[in-house]
């Protein structure tokens, strides 16, 4: 929210954010500040092209790729690899340092989600070996129907 309340002033045609954190691999701030804005959101781009107002991306999905088109503005969620780097020259750094950077309070809202408690989850069973090879079979599938019943 604080991030959509940010951007909802406009003046930008591409938001682009990273296709997950790293800390829970949720894949949620991408598409959740392009609904809190109401735009077009495309995720996991790989290759990107921008002209007159629309974009098309390629997409990965499982089994191949996909071809979107979309109007902008929108708001992408990008792979590693999308771009190639510039490598800023000394110049550059020493320019960048002189710049000033605007600083903005955080506005987070209200508290909507309280953690009351995290526990380990219950220890699991020990695994166990019926077999080996292709005679293990039979055994295997008479337990899954009979003592796990997922067959």
């Amino acid at each position: 929210r604080a991030l959509a309340a940010e951007l909802k002033d406009g003046g930008y045609d591409l938001v682009l954010f990273g296709k997950m954190a790293v800390d829970d691999c949720n894949h949620q701030v991408g598409p959740m500040v392009a609904g809190l804005l109401g735009l077009p959101c495309v995720t996991t781009v790989v290759h990107l092209e921008l002209e007159g107002g629309k974009g098309v991306a390629e997409r990965e999905i499982e089994g191949g790729m996909e071809v979107v088109e979309f109007a902008l503005p929108a708001v992408l969620t990008c792979e590693k690899g999308l771009n190639t780097p510039r490598y800023p020259a000394l110049k550059g750094i020493m320019a960048a340092k002189k710049k000033p950077v605007e600083v903005k309070p955080a506005a987070f809202g209200a508290v909507r989600l309280t953690v009351t408690s995290l526990t380990l989850p219950a220890e699991r069973k020990e695994g166990r070996i019926v077999g080996e090879g292709p005679d293990a079979v039979p055994e295997l599938v008479r337990l899954l129907q009979t003592e796990a019943k997922v067959l």
